[in-house]
């Protein structure tokens, strides 16, 4: 959907952070441990904005 200027909308904007290693993914690299196929090993956190409202008034 394209941009209308005769309607009214909120717009926010999310962000994603690109994914970087979990504190254990370190512990077991720095202490040459080997990690379970179960345990994850990189996180990808979020952030919202607070939303903008658009009206013609």
């Amino acid at each position: 959907m394209e941009f209308d200027p005769n309607l009214e909308a909120f717009y926010y904007v999310r962000v994603l952070e690109i994914p970087t290693p979990r504190w254990t993914t370190f512990d077991a690299m720095k202490y040459n441990l080997k990690m379970t196929d179960d345990a994850p090993r990189t996180l990808q956190e979020r952030a919202y904005t607070s939303p903008i409202w658009y009206n013609l008034n």
